[in-house]
């Protein structure tokens, strides 16, 4: 846990007590509903969400329904505390669209990073009817924010299955990095420096719902693809829209989607990369779509029309989603537009070649026609403390960061990350499931 530091109220109260129980942390995988009728959200103020030594970190909670919220926080060493309630702050019911900061003013404390440093987690449980079961056992009147073993933390998940309705509670969490400073004070740089000005335009779809099984792993997808980008590029020339935030309504629409592509500014040189992670299929005229939980489909052609439309130097569309055969009841035909296409240096070998020198267009699929995608089945979902979320995000962002210091063109990534795919998918789903492969698809010749 990061180092909690009392203001105006530490003579008064003493210095806080956290992190003196050793605890692996794992229960709060426990914490992990599908079921939910309302969605819940949480972040921090930092949108790369990586923290230097020394700097405060403040994190936000937003719940579609009212609740009662309980905010924790597991720290590179795997020590849980619960962030809210706390001693100042032991009322934790929270109105519905409120966006509700912890620590909020004048709550007598700030969470400041220390040592030791790495991957964090946060994760928001709000229930829609109190939970006596947690407030027993956690004594916020004693604790600055009170720490929990796993004794007590595997009791309290195994209470909220037992005792709580699905259907009253939901749950989201984030990961967070934090890092020490190099001499002299300036944080160490998570990412290179600025070279060039070319950018790249990174669109997330996760197509998020809480009325859909695989919506937190889709979350999972677009942040840990979002953490290898912000880690690998300036973020001077990365342009990040989330369309977590763009949407017009509670899920994902075509209209979003689309919108958010046509209203881009880019420049001739720049790199457009739209990234999709849910639902789809395969219709036999069309090709693939995406199946949005919003009942609404959008074809993955009319998304690279848009792409190719802005005249960028390149175009790449991933999704990790189903390529089996459902027919669309509407036929759309999209004719093919030209692009302008502009070389440009870029970054480091690997991301310079893929992101900064490529030219026209990459256009990947998780799986091939007539075969689903997968998501990590819940045993095998985690690796050091980060949820992998599908199977094929997960090799892709892989491969990437073991080639970071090559050279090596799309064509070749894209055969290791269908090899290394398709060996983590029999190796996991081996005796699980009846299909035997998952291999990603190109869907046009990739850039040399």
């Amino acid at each position: 846990m990061k180092h909690v530091y009392l203001i105006l109220l530490l003579l008064l109260f003493g210095t806080p007590v956290f992190g003196q129980v050793q605890t692996r942390g794992a229960f709060l995988e426990k914490f992990d509903n599908d079921n939910s009728s309302f969605s819940v959200r949480v972040d921090v103020d930092k949108p790369d969400r990586e923290y230097a030594e020394g700097e405060i970190l403040q994190a936000y909670v937003t719940s579609r329904e009212d609740g009662y919220l309980y905010l924790f926080y597991r720290d590179v060493e795997a020590k849980v505390t619960v962030l809210f309630p706390n001693r100042f702050q032991q009322n934790n019911f929270i109105q519905q669209n409120v966006r509700v900061p912890v620590p909020g003013p004048g709550a007598g404390f700030k969470i400041r990073v220390g040592e030791p440093f790495g991957h964090e987690l946060l994760k928001a449980v709000v229930s829609k009817k109190p939970l006596p079961f947690i407030d027993s056992t956690m004594d916020f009147a004693k604790f600055a924010i009170a720490p929990v073993d796993d004794n007590a933390g595997n009791a309290l998940a195994e209470t909220m299955e037992r005792e709580t309705d699905s259907r009253d509670w939901a749950e989201a969490e984030i990961n967070i990095r934090t890092v020490p400073r190099r001499a002299g004070g300036t944080p160490v740089p998570n990412r290179p420096e600025s070279n060039g000005t070319a950018k790249m335009h990174l669109i997330l779809a996760a197509d998020v719902s809480s009325s859909d099984s695989v919506g937190s792993v889709v979350a999972a997808d677009a942040y840990n693809l979002r953490q290898f980008l912000e880690n690998y590029v300036a973020s001077s020339r990365l342009n990040i829209i989330d369309l977590q935030d763009k949407r017009s309504g509670n899920q994902l629409t075509s209209d979003d989607i689309l919108r958010e592509i046509r209203n881009l500014n880019v420049n001739s040189d720049d790199t457009i990369f739209f990234f999709y992670s849910g639902h789809g299929a395969r219709d036999s005229d069309a090709g693939q779509y995406f199946a949005l939980a919003s009942r609404q489909n959008v074809l993955r052609s009319d998304v690279l029309d848009a792409m190719k439309a802005k005249g960028a130097r390149l175009a790449i569309l991933i999704s990790d989603c189903c390529n089996n055969h459902a027919d669309l009841t509407e036929k759309h035909a999209r004719p093919q537009k030209p692009q302008q296409i502009v070389t440009h240096k870029g970054l480091s070998p690997l991301m310079e070649t893929l992101f900064f020198e490529a030219k026209g267009v990459v256009d990947i699929t998780a799986s091939e026609p007539g075969t689903y995608g997968f998501i990590y089945p819940r045993d095998a979902r985690e690796e050091n403390g980060v949820n992998k979320g599908s199977v094929f995000t997960w090799n892709l962002r892989k491969v990437l960061t073991m080639e970071m210091n090559t050279s090596k063109n799309w064509k070749t990534i894209y055969e290791r990350v269908r090899e290394e795919t398709n060996k983590d998918f029999q190796q996991v789903f081996a005796g699980r499931v009846e299909q035997k492969e998952l291999k990603p698809l190109a869907y046009s010749p990739l850039p040399p």
